[in-house]
């Protein structure tokens, strides 16, 4: 596919031109670009818009669809819903790319790409926290993804040494689906698992999670605790999670540092759109929220096993602030790495 960026053809010339054809000889001009090319379709890309702006009742784009593109020449396959059958998926256009060694796969109708993540992408693939010794499980450890998408993230943990497991939400059922493909193409075990669906039913257990690279939950991340604390003692422990939504991950936060694993504590990634010239200051502020939320959890926790003593100072630093790519003039989308020290316990074993 060719993916033409969004000004194309917006000159003056090109205007007048396109204006004064009909529609054959545009779909002729068309063919003619993709045999230049050698592609089979091509399109306009547009900014993923934040809303739903094409209904009359406007909503929020949870989904993250890329309404706005606009398909110029090929089949992108037959319009559907947001509830697609296995049909839909076997008809519709798919497109793949291979970064930092990587296979993943997306249906560009239904769900977005950005290349400009490539340089995070790649960053995983070799961070400190996750490549050296720092995990006292043999296993090695396990790293949430908690807006999943494609696996723009979530594959970059799967391929990391040291991660052996990784657990994904993700809501669109297209991204759902190009993310299965994609482990698939990248040899990695997957397994998907519905809304609704009880962890075990049927299967004699959970044993079968110790199989699976990727374990895929295709709902609300809001039921990622309720889903981790069924799955801990088949998991390394948890100690990395993608918080990856934009503008703001800040809805995720509490169930980042809910998951993580509470003996050995963590780091949880916070994806966030800055403003160049206030990213300190929001780092600071997003580090005393989180410190808040950590001592919200640790609390709870010690009240229920009736550990009552006094919580430390400095559970939480920012080791890392990533400038990952211009989100708009003045606005950087910068990725916070957030370490979280566990509550200290008498017989916790030392790292």
């Amino acid at each position: 596919m060719l993916l033409l960026p969004s000004h194309s053809f917006h000159s003056e010339p090109w205007s007048k031109l396109l204006q004064t054809v009909d529609i054959r000889r545009k779909n002729a001009l068309y063919e003619q670009i993709a045999k230049a090319m050698n592609v089979t379709n091509i399109a306009i890309n547009a900014p993923i818009p934040l809303s739903n702006t094409h209904s009359t009742n406007p909503t929020v784009n949870i989904l993250r669809s890329p309404t706005n593109l606009q398909p110029l020449y090929g089949d992108f396959g037959p319009a559907t819903s947001s509830r697609p059958t296995a049909q839909d998926f076997r008809h519709a256009f798919w497109v793949s790319v291979k970064q930092n060694g990587i296979w993943q796969i997306w249906a560009p109708v239904y769900t977005m790409f950005s290349r400009g993540n490539i340089s995070e992408k790649a960053r995983i693939l070799h961070l400190g926290t996750l490549r050296a010794p720092v995990v006292v499980d043999p296993q090695g450890c396990t790293a949430v993804d908690l807006y999943a998408g494609i696996g723009y993230f979530a594959f970059s943990y799967a391929a990391a040494a040291g991660v052996k497991k990784v657990l994904c939400w993700e809501i669109n059922a297209w991204s759902v689906e190009g993310l299965r493909r994609g482990a698939g193409a990248n040899r990695w075990a997957v397994e998907v698992v519905e809304d609704g669906v009880a962890l075990g039913l049927d299967r004699g257990g959970l044993d079968w999670v110790k199989n699976k690279r990727l374990v895929v939950f295709q709902e609300s991340n809001v039921k990622a605790l309720e889903r981790v604390e069924a799955l801990r003692e088949y998991l390394p422990p948890i100690r990395h999670v993608n918080c990856g939504l934009l503008p703001s991950s800040r809805s995720s936060w509490r169930i980042a540092v809910e998951v993580l694993d509470p003996e050995y504590g963590g780091w949880i990634h916070v994806h966030q759109n800055i403003a160049v010239k206030d990213i300190e200051e929001v780092t600071s502020e997003i580090v005393v929220e989180t410190c808040e939320l950590v001592k919200a959890v640790q609390s709870l926790r010690s009240k229920k096993s009736l550990n009552r003593g006094a919580l430390p100072e400095n559970l939480v630093e920012c080791e890392h602030i990533e400038r990952v790519k211009s989100y708009a003039p003045g606005v950087m989308h910068c990725v916070l790495d957030i370490k979280i020290e566990p509550r200290p316990t008498i017989d916790r074993k030392p790292e």
